[in-house]
């Protein structure tokens, strides 16, 4: 019976885990959407966020989840994170805008080793050999997506990727100080909160458009409503089960998602040696996890902001 019901646990984790990876490898190709129905890419984070804001606090204060929340936390979350979150968000939205959805998915998903980078610096432990040839190799991949394009468009949108890339593995390291001290969702959702204020400040001075097509809201309402409900609430309960080795590796779902995604509802297309570069990135993402477990426990990626407030 023990073992049946721990079978039964562990295949549930496996599919929150599998779930969240698809709702976030279905948000660049929904924010296409919001593009094409006339929502920038600013204005697009915003409401996405403070949409998810609401649900995500309306559920933590339904469920005395806000009870334990300092002041100190609060601020750290929200007027710290949020931010951080809200501009790497808001590169990575531009950059789908910029070189479509396939593109920008994959390069987005070197950020651990931004992560190992940030790490490095304010710990000084030796990075492992192996670490280094992957690193190595998924540059090589990168540039496989990113220069087969043949044109400035499609590397502009990659370095809008990297800094996507590099702005969320800042925001995982400053925010793990702060996330440890109050629950998941309410965590969520002040991050949200905080990215929804800063992205909505840089539309409002940028002089933006708010109105659009229904359409727009309609994939507004989508991502804040279901996508990132799902990958928050899903991510959470998957790593708590698995840990965050498993769980990275269900990750490698969301590059494929948005892939496909992209070629069949917005109609978007990988050359071969596209095809190549991602195949490439996706082998090193996954050998990746299995060589940081083998470094001391602190320096593996925060393994309770795992894909946390992601796409």
């Amino acid at each position: 019976m023990g073992d049946s019901t721990t079978r039964g646990r562990s295949a549930v984790a496996w599919g929150c885990g599998a779930a969240s990876a698809v709702a976030y490898g279905l948000t660049p190709t929904f924010a296409a959407i919001g593009y094409a129905g006339g929502v920038s890419p600013a204005v697009l984070v915003c409401l996405r966020s403070l949409v998810g804001a609401a649900l995500l606090l309306l559920l933590a204060w339904s469920t005395g989840r806000l009870t334990g929340v300092t002041w100190k936390s609060a601020v750290g979350l929200c007027w710290v994170c949020g931010p951080l979150f809200g501009i790497q968000l808001l590169c990575f939205f531009a950059a789908v805008r910029v070189t479509g959805a396939q593109i920008a998915v994959v390069i987005v998903h070197i950020y651990p080793l931004f992560v190992m980078a940030l790490v490095w610096v304010l710990t000084r432990n030796r990075i492992h050999r192996g670490q280094l040839v992957l690193a190595l190799a998924m540059s090589g991949g990168i540039t496989l997506v990113a220069g087969a394009g043949g044109s400035t468009v499609a590397l502009n949108g990659a370095v809008l990727a990297l800094l996507s890339a590099a702005g969320y593995a800042l925001y995982l390291v400053v925010g793990e100080r702060w996330v440890h001290q109050v629950s998941p969702v309410a965590a969520g959702g002040l991050a949200s909160l905080g990215a929804g204020i800063a992205t909505g400040t840089i539309a409002v001075v940028d002089g933006q458009s708010w109105t659009f097509a229904p359409s727009g809201w309609g994939s507004i309402l989508f991502q804040g409503l279901l996508l990132m409900p799902i990958g928050i609430g899903c991510s959470f309960i998957a790593v708590r089960a698995l840990g965050s080795a498993s769980v990275s590796l269900l990750g490698l779902l969301e590059p494929v998602v948005g892939v496909l995604a992209a070629q069949i509802l917005l109609g978007e297309q990988l050359s071969p040696v596209q095809w190549a570069g991602m195949a490439v990135v996706l082998i090193a993402s996954a050998a990746l996890p299995w060589m940081r477990e083998k470094r001391p426990r602190h320096v593996d990626r925060p393994p309770a902001l795992h894909d946390a407030e992601s796409r």
